[in-house]
């Protein structure tokens, strides 16, 4: 019995020992497996339209530099690399003198042509002021005509030129006002019932069809041949004789040329 008992405990302890070694010892790290790939990096932008965009990365660069072109190009002459325009008193000045065509007939209003240009030059950096002629015409004298240069050069435009397409574009409607588009609309039923005490209009008589009547078939027996045609009797109608031609006589001789250019006129008779 105590042989057996000792047995049974060495067993034990050196299962203990073993179980212990194993756990102290460094676990091996995993084998290296193939690289994962990583989903492709997506950009979603909303549209005006109500659509949706989704570009790569490289898509997304490559319009951000056709972007950034396009600013730079359409920016003018004064926008720099990033297609920044001056701004404030670092814009230079842009005098354009309105003669009648920039104006409407008979009006001092703007032509749509000269306030888009005056946009144009203002997003591009300038500072644009405006000369009218009929301001410029009621000067007297060149002193005038100084001190209103100088009160030209103090004013700061802004970028529209009428101030009523600032409201229209900047501005909401009122409260009063609503939004309408104008869309093409169809033409609406008559809905109108004709009224029983107007005579109706008689509808025409209706035309004769024309009827085609099929010709009477022929038998396709031959009859008998015509007889032969008998000479007339009597004697022979008497011919037209011909008639003797004349021998051509002498061409005419042409007419003799006049030594007067005109004819005289007859003198008018005189009042007695």
């Amino acid at each position: 019995m105590a042989l057996s008992w000792r047995r049974v405990f060495c067993r034990r302890f050196a299962k203990t020992l073993l179980l212990r070694n194993l756990a102290a010892a460094p676990v091996p790290p995993p084998a290296p497996g193939p690289p994962k790939s990583e989903a492709p990096k997506v950009y979603r932008q909303r549209l005006l339209d109500g659509g949706e965009e989704v570009l790569t990365e490289a898509e997304k660069q490559e319009k951000d530099e056709i972007i950034k072109d396009l600013t730079r190009r359409l920016s003018g002459p004064l926008a720099d690399e990033d297609g920044n325009v001056p701004t404030g008193e670092d814009r230079p000045i842009a005098i354009e003198v309105d003669g009648p065509s920039h104006f409407y007939a008979n009006s001092k209003r703007y032509t749509a042509y000269t306030k888009l240009k005056h946009r144009l030059l203002t997003r591009m950096g300038y500072k644009v002021l405006h000369v009218p002629y009929y301001e410029w015409r009621s000067l007297r004298g060149a002193v005038e005509r100084e001190d209103y240069m100088r009160k030209k050069l103090q004013e700061e435009p802004t970028e529209w030129l009428d101030p009523e397409d600032e409201k229209y574009y900047m501005q909401g409607p009122e409260e009063d006002e609503e939004e309408f588009s104008v869309k093409p609309e169809a033409p609406a039923e008559d809905t109108r019932k004709p009224d029983p005490s107007w005579p109706s209009t008689p509808q025409p008589p209706p035309r004769p069809q024309k009827t085609e009547q099929a010709a009477p078939e022929t038998s396709q027996t031959p009859g008998p041949p015509p007889p032969p045609a008998m000479p007339p009797k009597g004697p022979a109608p008497p011919q037209p004789r011909p008639r003797a031609q004349s021998p051509p006589g002498p061409p005419p001789a042409p007419p003799k040329p006049s030594s007067e250019p005109f004819p005289p006129f007859p003198n008018p008779p005189r009042k007695t």
